[in-house]
């Protein structure tokens, strides 16, 4: 996987080059606004993050980092990322949390055989129900190949991590990967992402599991007429109804020129990939990629992404789908106010009923500032973003970023992701909504003493009841070695 320490590395790196990567890049150019305004603590109530146990000791490469969390209810999660072992190679691990307790960590069962030329990692996980989980990520074959594997866990034990059935026919260019999986129960989940064809295209594609039976991967369908560029990739994939799931991703209509497009599942059948709606208006520049996406329900979702202006600055855009039917794709109400430094973007949704939803992007003030902002849509109507409350106080240097939502009920969400101190090291940050308010984004607990050496961030956080959520992220200690934390908020 082209994964690094950080997740803004893992985010530009897992791209292959459509908007997304734009839109870091230029986004981490500029410093990030102060603010005499403090971050307030006291009722986030969120624990210490903590070392994941025997994460360390698999580490011996002397890095790791947590890239993926999902809860199936409070205090029962599974979370995974990678390592780096003696030689050092890049492996894939994951630890179970049960009942508010963490587990070891452990190699993925299965991926030490697939993984022959060391670079493997969890990329993303899914739990339905407690015991039955589902993770996928990417491996290095013998020879260089990139390519994908999936893992179960079935009442509480992991079986071995395999190949996906039929992508290694597909990615005969050998540099495919896979950005995201979704179950809606136990053995029904789906996964996307992309591979490398005969042509030497990038090509999206889609597998998904049912009953427990993989089928074989697949190109996306009708992705072929949108794709006369070569690159296309599926970026999120959102399933609530077995047999009813939704993905979105970016694809390249021609040489250079790239839109969102979006395709759903009903009855267990795929339908055709199509551009979202009136996307042709609002991205005149040609560089759109719908990278975030989160669903209440069968066929009712809300996609966001990054697109290019008339005047080929980056913003930031929602599209919201209501039965099925996907609306008119929209500017986020109130960047245009924020986002004088013409550089935009959603990263993190989460919709937990619907017509009520959390998004959270960045964008960049008039003097290049990396800002981070919030909105949220309830009963159907969206509010305007805002600056993320109390983060100019943490964040004085020059870049931040937001990299996950997660809502347990309406009103009720956390997230994070890291700003920069003045002296220019990344801080990892959590900021909660309780009742439909939002208080001040606060360091993550714990986090400086476990990462006294270096940068620090939360990757993603994963919240299944008002109150309870759980978070995952980097760090680097004291002997200059990276680490994989998780903390829980009750």
């Amino acid at each position: 996987m082209r994964v690094h320490l950080t997740r803004l590395s893992a985010a530009v790196a897992g791209t292959t080059g459509i908007a997304l990567l734009t839109g870091l890049c230029a986004a981490a150019a500029g410093p990030a606004a102060a603010s005499a305004r403090p971050a307030a603590t006291a009722h986030s109530g969120w624990g210490s993050a903590r070392n994941i146990p025997h994460l360390n000791a698999l580490a011996v490469g002397g890095y790791a980092t947590a890239l993926a969390v999902d809860c199936s209810s409070a205090g029962n999660c599974v979370a995974g990322g990678f390592y780096g072992d003696s030689v050092p190679h890049d492996q894939a691990w994951l630890a179970v949390q049960r009942n508010g307790k963490w587990g070891n960590a452990f190699e993925v069962p299965g991926t030490a055989s697939l993984n022959a030329g060391g670079d493997a990692s969890v990329v993303s996980i899914s739990c339905p129900a407690a015991g039955s989980c589902a993770a996928t990520g990417g491996y290095e074959a013998s020879g260089g190949a990139l390519d994908v594997w999936v893992a179960s866990e079935h009442r509480g034990q992991w079986a071995k991590a395999t190949a996906v059935r039929n992508y290694l026919r597909l990615n005969v260019g050998h540099d495919g990967e896979v950005e995201a999986i979704s179950c809606s129960a136990a053995g029904d989940c789906t996964i996307g992402g992309d591979y490398l064809d005969v042509n030497d295209h990038f090509q999206a594609f889609l597998a998904s599991e049912t009953g427990g039976h993989w089928a074989k991967a697949a190109q996306v369908p009708g992705i072929g007429s949108l794709n006369a560029g070569g690159h296309s990739e599926v970026d999120a994939v959102s399933c609530r109804r077995v047999g009813y799931c939704t993905a979105v991703g970016s694809t390249e209509r021609s040489a250079g020129v790239y839109t969102a497009f979006a395709i759903s599942e009903g009855k267990g059948k795929w339908g055709t990939a199509a551009r979202l709606p009136n996307m042709q208006n609002l991205n005149k520049d040609g560089n759109a990629d719908a990278s975030e996406l989160s669903c209440s329900s069968a066929g009712n979702c809300v996609a966001g992404g990054i697109y290019k202006d008339s005047g080929g600055y980056n913003q930031a855009f929602l599209d919201v789908q209501k039965s099925g039917k996907w609306r008119n794709a929209f500017e986020v109400p109130g960047t245009v106010g924020l986002n004088k430094g013409h550089n935009a973007q959603v990263t993190a949704i989460s919709c937990p009923s619907a017509g009520n939803c959390a998004v959270g992007g960045y964008y960049t003030s008039a003097s290049g500032h990396g800002e981070l902002f919030l909105i949220n849509e309830s009963r159907g109507s969206w509010g305007k973003a805002k600056e993320i409350p109390g983060l100019a106080a943490l964040t004085k240097g020059s870049t931040a970023q937001i990299y996950s939502i997660s809502c347990s009920s309406a009103g009720n969400c956390s997230g994070g992701g890291y700003g920069e101190s003045s002296s220019f090291r990344e801080i990892g940050f959590v900021v909660t909504e309780s009742g439909g308010h939002w208080g001040s984004a606060e360091q993550v607990p714990g986090i400086s003493s476990l990462s006294s050496a270096g940068d620090s961030g939360l990757d993603q956080v994963s919240c299944r009841s008002a109150g309870h959520c759980t978070a995952v992220g980097y760090g680097e200690n004291s002997s200059h070695h990276g680490i994989g934390w998780a903390a829980t908020r009750t």
